[in-house]
């Protein structure tokens, strides 16, 4: 059977996806691309705090297989990171750097898996681009040196690709089994993986009963049978969803047609760049340049924010001209549209769920669609027919990626809301018999995690448990008022806090107040006497 995706204009590709790719491409990328991500992924992998949702990872990986489930039943994500998690820690502890190495692993799978999908179907010059760039990524290296599920996610994704491949285009029924098993894996890790397996069914079904019917009928059997079997072994969990979409997420905002519209622009932009723009600050740049655009300054076209939001433009467009370049591939081949339909349809389906249920981040949540945008990007760059061109441009962009995204990432020295500086401070300050507070609640496993470390977790109040070992939400603040014989406390309050603007704690009077950090606080300390 031919290649899902024939060769573009100009590149040798391996006519046969199954065979091995052999030629120089191949030595690069596992003498060079990989070994560079893996610096760039563990580099000051510690350096960063555990904010708060790597923390609540944390927290319900500690527990038993029943209290994950019944914590992930509870939350908004499924069990088996958490679960895989568990076991990690069990074998390295639960430093920052410990516990994020098993993204680091998942996002170089990741690479691998990306580098042999593309090298015997394109050509091994477009894959090892393609790597390149998600190697320097900023965005990639943020979420592998994060604690969470989504470069797992991507890296079964992908798996689960180079099984459908497989299974397509040689026959191999261990192919279709790689593809069921690690789909299913993907989404009981999180639940938008499930729009990854539209994405392939649909492009399945474009295959199978399109003009060209590229599959038997016992294919065909096998697809549905394996589809079903999936769905079977999903469905346990299926009531879990319908309840957690009965509940909804209140902090979710509600969008407008246009609001959906800037979210895609965010997926582009965090997917380049990380979060070294932001949305909010690319919009008022728009804005202004719409309004004011006869009496801009300048100045205004030479602010490093004009150079992010060109560069962004830039690689969209690349992407694009890749993207188009399949699309007419796909014209001679309907099973050349399986990277569009990749990346596609989950931006599509997404956008119109969050219109429906809040604004998302689609760049974390559909991180499994980011390397068919690096894909298109290369094949854009390949487009350019004179070679020294076209490496100056790849050279253009990796160093770009890497100077304006990937180094701010590492500058930043903490995550949303840092207790350290904080509880650094308690420390030296602080007497034995004191109590040491949190507000909100939900920080309560920051507080957990980080007090002992600090030497303070005698001064703090132990979780509360139901008798089936679920935690309960608390009030700390209400503790220590009911508390008897406490003097003097310290109370953290995090940015989300009502408190945190006008702090203030019945039957005690605020003696100080301390910001961390100081020019824009994120977590304030106040010290109360009763």
């Amino acid at each position: 059977m031919t290649a899902l995706v024939t060769s573009p204009a100009g590149s040798s590709a391996d006519a046969n996806p199954s065979t091995t790719v052999r030629d120089w491409s191949g030595w690069l990328f596992w003498c060079g691309v990989l070994p560079l991500a893996l610096v760039l992924r563990g580099w000051h992998i510690g350096q960063q705090n555990l904010w708060l949702d790597e923390l609540y990872s944390l927290d319900v990986a500690r527990r038993s297989l029943t209290g994950i489930a019944r914590c992930a039943a509870a939350d908004v994500h499924p069990p088996l990171f958490y679960i895989l998690l568990k076991i990690w820690m069990n074998l390295f502890g639960d430093s920052a750097a410990a516990v994020r190495s098993l993204s680091v692993v998942a996002s170089l799978s990741a690479l691998v898996s990306v580098f042999r999908l593309i090298a015997p179907r394109y050509s091994g010059s477009v894959a090892l681009a393609t790597t390149l760039l998600m190697a320097v990524s900023a965005h990639q290296i943020f979420f592998a040196q994060e604690a969470r599920m989504y470069p797992l996610v991507m890296a079964l994704v992908l798996v689960a690709l180079r099984g459908y491949a497989m299974w397509r285009e040689s026959g191999v029924e261990r192919g279709l089994a790689v593809y069921l098993w690690a789909a299913l894996a993907a989404m009981y890790c999180h639940y938008f993986a499930v729009l990854a397996v539209l994405a392939v069914n649909a492009h399945f079904v474009l295959t199978a009963f399109g003009p060209t019917r590229a599959a038997t009928r016992r294919q065909t059997r096998r697809w549905f049978i394996a589809q079903g079997v999936m769905a079977l072994l999903y469905a346990p969990w299926v009531e879990v969803i319908v309840a957690q979409m009965q509940r909804g997420q209140t902090w979710r905002k509600p969008l407008t047609l246009a609001d959906a519209g800037w979210q895609v622009v965010g997926y582009f932009q965090e997917t380049t760049l990380g979060y070294a723009v932001y949305l909010d600050h690319i919009r008022d740049w728009f804005a202004r340049l719409i309004v004011e655009h006869v009496n801009l300054p300048g100045s205004f076209f030479w602010q490093p924010l004009t150079f992010n939001i060109v560069f962004i433009l830039f690689l969209t467009a690349l992407m694009g001209i890749g993207l188009w370049h399949n699309l007419k591939l796909a014209r001679a081949d309907i099973r050349a549209a399986l990277p569009v339909l990749f990346l596609a349809l989950p931006l599509l389906l997404a956008s119109g769920l969050s219109l429906r249920k809040g604004s998302m981040e689609m760049a974390r949540y559909l991180i499994f669609t980011t390397p068919a945008f690096w894909f298109f990007t290369a094949v854009g760059l390949y487009q350019i027919r004179a070679a020294g061109w076209r490496l100056a441009l790849i050279g253009l962009c990796v160093g770009t990626l890497f100077w304006q995204g990937t180094r701010i990432h590492y500058g930043t020295t903490a995550r949303d809301s840092d207790l350290r500086p904080a509880l650094e401070f308690i420390r030296r300050e602080s007497r034995p018999g004191e109590r040491v507070v949190i507000d909100p609640d939900a920080m309560d496993v920051c507080l957990a995690y980080y007090a002992p470390r600090y030497g303070l977790e005698g001064m703090t109040y132990p979780a509360q448990m139901t008798p089936t070992g679920e935690p309960v939400g608390h009030n700390q603040l209400e503790r220590l008022m009911r508390e008897e014989g406490v003097r003097r406390a310290w109370v953290i309050l995090d940015y989300r806090s009502e408190k945190f603007d006008a702090p203030a704690v019945p039957g005690f009077h605020v003696v100080r107040q301390v910001d961390f950090p100081g020019a824009y606080p994120k977590v304030r300390v106040i010290e109360v006497l009763r």
